[in-house]
């Protein structure tokens, strides 16, 4: 039935005769598949001689979004997609030992065991937020995951602002916030190695309408159907927060270990410490700032703080990487 999905995926009406030519079935099996996709919940309208024609509305199969993809890998691997599924996470992990590739996506409708950070249940009813997870295998070290945090975070924040016209903000570690009420969260797992990461599964809620959290929760919750008349689509969301996710992706390898972004200097591939790095300035170093944006002693210099686990990590006076992440602005 996939194949009957993806000849209406362009939302122009298709005639039976022209399904049935292309699949090699006959015009009554057409229509029986029809009738099937319209029990699972599809809107297809039939019009006489025009044939049928897909109704896409909110739904998020892949066939409706992945011509929409403007990313090199994010979303064109292995794609997961079910109505009800326990933790997308928790899929995308057993996808993940079973060797799917970078940019492989887990999406559903609702979560039935979605998880927060800590343990904490993460609310995910059908069709009221984007509940998603996205497998990376970068080339990292395991001290380097929670730069994949703020990557994320970044993201989902540059996608919001694009598609609503909102000033989103991160709250560290794993929120993304407007009008200071949570509107999404992340939750990071990984397989690692000592030296190097093997895989991070990066799990994602957005809530898109009011329903898609308690409304004991409302004080301190909001969802982007409350600030905007037209909220995105959840596959509108999805294109535009992978589109935004690669290339920051990309960004931190790069600027962590010569990759991508820096062919043919020496070293490429191996990691940047201290003075190896652009303007020859320090790494990463334990602040006692706490998390958030802080000035450094130098004229002009930024140091980017975040807590990770028990130690205030910084990025100091990195003017190099900092102008690679305009989305900083967002902290």
């Amino acid at each position: 039935m996939r194949d009957i999905l993806e000849m209406l995926a362009g939302g122009d009406f298709v005639s039976g005769e022209k399904i049935s030519a292309e699949l090699g079935i006959s015009r009554a099996a057409v229509w029986k598949r029809v009738e099937a996709l319209r029990a699972q919940g599809y809107a297809i309208e039939s019009a006489g001689r025009r044939g049928y024609r897909l109704v896409p509305g909110d739904a998020l199969d892949p066939s409706l979004w992945k011509g929409a993809l403007t990313t090199r890998e994010l979303g064109r691997g292995e794609v997961r997609y079910q109505a009800e599924v326990s933790s997308t996470n928790t899929v995308l992990k057993e996808m993940a030992v079973g060797g799917a590739p970078q940019g492989s996506l887990c999406l559903c409708d609702r979560q039935t065991a979605g998880r927060g950070r800590l343990g904490r249940q993460w609310i995910s009813p059908a069709g009221q937020g984007l509940w998603c997870s996205t497998l990376l295998r970068p080339r990292l070290k395991p001290e380097d995951a929670p730069f994949i945090t703020f990557c994320t975070a970044m993201a989902l924040a540059e996608a919001i602002d694009r598609l609503c016209g909102t000033q989103a903000r991160i709250k560290w570690p794993n929120d993304v916030v407007i009008q200071g009420k949570k509107c999404c969260g992340i939750l990071l797992e990984m397989a690692a190695d000592p030296d190097r990461l093997e895989y991070v599964v990066v799990g994602t809620g957005v809530n898109l309408q009011p329903g898609a959290y308690p409304p004991e929760l409302k004080d301190r919750a909001i969802s982007l159907a409350e600030l905007t008349d037209r909220p995105p689509l959840r596959r509108e969301m999805l294109c535009a927060y992978l589109a935004a996710l690669e290339p920051l992706v990309d960004t931190l390898e790069a600027c962590l270990y010569g990759a991508q972004l820096y062919p043919g200097q020496p070293g490429a591939g191996q990691r940047r410490h201290g003075a190896d790095r652009p303007g020859g300035k320090p790494g990463r170093q334990r602040c006692a700032d706490g998390p958030g944006r802080c000035r450094g002693t130098a004229p002009g210099a930024v140091r980017r703080c975040f807590r990770a686990g028990d130690h205030g990590l910084c990025v100091r006076d990195w003017g190099w990487i900092c102008a690679e992440f305009p989305a900083w602005r967002h902290f």
